[in-house]
């Protein structure tokens, strides 16, 4: 009799082009999330030729141009601040505040805070600025 033979139906296998998509969706579910800028404040530092670098065990205290307080990237009002550096300074006797001010903000705000911080016993200050020529 006749013989028959079966033909295979041809198909495409689409799991592999399935994982690659997956994975690009991933790929760019995670890249877009490491791109975003980090957010903090915009500071301009008054230069300095005797500018020295700090060190990171030092409470900074930043204030902005508009005269907010920040302690930690976090906006504070000036007893709050006050109150942080006396804790972290019966922590550490040896700690300096740093004042980071904008070059902007009004004089009055940094020696409020120079003047809060000596009214709790904090005499190891400092002010922040920018190396000149960098």
């Amino acid at each position: 009799m006749f013989k028959t033979t079966l033909k295979k139906k041809s198909s495409i296998n689409i799991i592999p082009m399935i994982d690659v998509i997956f994975f690009l969706l991933v790929f760019f579910m995670l890249f877009t999330t490491f791109r975003t800028t980090p957010e903090g404040i915009d500071m301009q530092l008054p230069k300095a030729v005797t500018a020295t670098e700090q060190t990171a065990e030092n409470f900074i205290v930043q204030i902005d141009s508009d005269g907010n307080y920040y302690y930690e990237d976090q906006s504070l009002a000036l007893n709050q601040i006050i109150s942080e550096a006396e804790v972290a300074n019966q922590e550490n006797t040896n700690l300096t505040i740093v004042i980071s001010a904008d070059r902007n903000t009004r004089y009055e705000n940094v020696v409020s805070l120079m003047d809060g911080m000596r009214n709790v016993g904090i005499t190891r200050l400092a002010l922040a600025a920018d190396k000149e020529g960098s």
